[in-house]
């Protein structure tokens, strides 16, 4: 029981810690992405600033601990908060952290709910390369491709920047034993 209401509470708070810090610091970063490329993020406390234009906000990019049937997994899951009363058409998300982008998300037809868009990316088991991350001793940022189009053609790209801590690490890796 206390294993249960231990993974509860780290599934719950967790991304909440992950993304928020003391302090108001920022400072521009340059972060390698997928193709050899860099893109600049911009950090802020103990993580990243949310990425943002004049129509929509990267509001939660976060790896949460998944529980089916008895076996765990990990996912992430996205929410994209619209600034301005728009319709979105596709939403493409990409792990491109690595060398060779990840396709995570692929949604062709968002569905919005109070001016959000949540999406959620496939189970992965800790044994799958998409995880090996997660051992890695140091600390990891992990950047994701969000390309958004409206149904009027218009379509823009946002770089969301994701740092895990080595306890932040060992954390999620103990929800999913």
């Amino acid at each position: 029981m206390y294993r249960n209401w231990l993974k509860t509470l780290l599934t719950s708070a967790l991304p909440l810690l992950w993304l928020t810090g003391c302090g108001s610091s920022s400072s521009q970063l340059s972060v390698p992405i997928s193709g050899g490329q860099t893109v600049r993020v911009q950090r802020q406390a103990a993580g990243f600033k949310q990425a943002e234009n004049e129509r929509v906000i990267i509001t939660d990019a976060s790896l949460q601990a998944v529980n089916l049937d008895g076996t765990f997994y990990v996912r992430w899951n996205f929410v994209l908060h619209l600034k301005q009363a728009i319709a979105l058409s596709t939403v493409r998300i990409e792990d491109v952290s690595e060398s060779t982008p990840l396709l995570l998300v692929n949604d062709v037809a968002p569905q919005l709910e109070a001016g959000r868009c949540t999406e959620n990316a496939g189970l992965m088991a800790l044994s799958s390369a998409s995880a090996r991350w997660l051992f890695q001793a140091n600390e990891s940022v992990r950047t994701f491709r969000f390309t958004i189009a409206e149904p009027d053609g218009q379509s823009y790209v946002l770089y969301q920047a994701v740092q895990y801590s080595p306890a932040a690490k060992e954390a999620i890796r103990a929800m999913v034993r």
